[in-house]
């Protein structure tokens, strides 16, 4: 696949976003899929996207889907522009804006400073699955923005010993909330199934770099999933003329069968 513009190394990114929710189970994938593909081109030409990893699992007690997006953004100002336009604009079906959708359960999102990211290994070749993380905290937001900055180093070091692919320190102090994201790359098998099986337990398992979180900060953690990547946006391959998205879940999850975007200038 010809996925252009993205280097390894530190990413120059100021804010994130983040969504989970649920939906009904008797929703196909492929359904879910062409969604995504189609939905996409009226969602990834917001100001200042870099890319975005859309995760799906399966709640191993009740087999829900859970789904979301984990985005980053050049600036503050844009992650409140996507904020505000699929909270107040944007419609899929007339009268009911995005996050309305009845088939959208219990939706949780967040805005997020960025206090670090660093891609370890290429986006277009070994980003298949994630882990985020929340924690809460009760002290001082400046103080803890202060510790966070320090703890970044130590915390993106020890991601990258780990074997991640990419990792993620998120602050948001209103909510006084911490994130993480951990990537990594699919861990090789016989079948597509047992490899993504066996990547899902080895990144759930590896001991994450939330642990490295000063304790002067008193987090709790919140909140812990780890999912495949369904889907990733890419906006800034789509400008440079190369492919606008990817499906790493693919063969265990479907490609797209609605017709490609036409390329830029086309």
């Amino acid at each position: 696949m010809d996925i252009r513009g993205y280097e390894t190394g530190p990413i120059a990114a100021e804010a994130a976003f983040t969504s989970d929710f649920e939906i009904p189970g008797d929703l196909p994938v492929q359904k879910l899929v062409d969604m995504l593909e189609i939905e996409r081109r009226s969602m990834d030409i917001r100001p200042g996207m870099r890319h975005k990893y859309t995760p799906l699992r399966f709640d191993s007690a009740a087999g829900t889907p859970q789904i979301g997006g984990r985005y980053l953004f050049d600036t503050w100002d844009n992650v409140l522009d996507y904020d505000d336009f699929t909270s107040n604009e944007l419609e899929f079906e007339e009268g009911v804006k995005f996050w309305d959708r009845p088939f959208f359960l219990d939706v949780d999102r967040h805005i997020w400073r960025v206090t670090g990211a660093h891609d370890f290994t290429p986006l277009a070749t070994t980003h298949h699955v994630n882990r985020f993380e929340r924690w809460t905290y009760d002290g001082d937001a400046a103080n803890a923005a202060r510790l966070l900055e320090q703890s970044w180093p130590a915390l993106r070091d020890h991601a990258g010993a780990a074997g991640a692919a990419s990792v993620w320190l998120l602050h948001q102090p209103e909510e006084k909330q911490i994130g993480v994201l951990t990537v990594a790359a699919r861990v090789a098998a016989d079948t597509p199934g047992e490899a993504a099986a066996r990547s899902l337990d080895a990144l759930a398992r590896t001991p994450s770099p939330g642990q490295l979180l000063p304790d002067a900060l008193g987090a709790a953690q919140v909140f812990d999933r780890t999912s495949l990547i369904l889907a990733m946006w890419l906006p800034e391959s789509r400008v440079l003329g190369g492919a606008p998205s990817a499906y790493p879940a693919a063969p265990v999850h479907p490609l797209p069968t609605v017709p490609p975007q036409e390329p830029l200038g086309a």
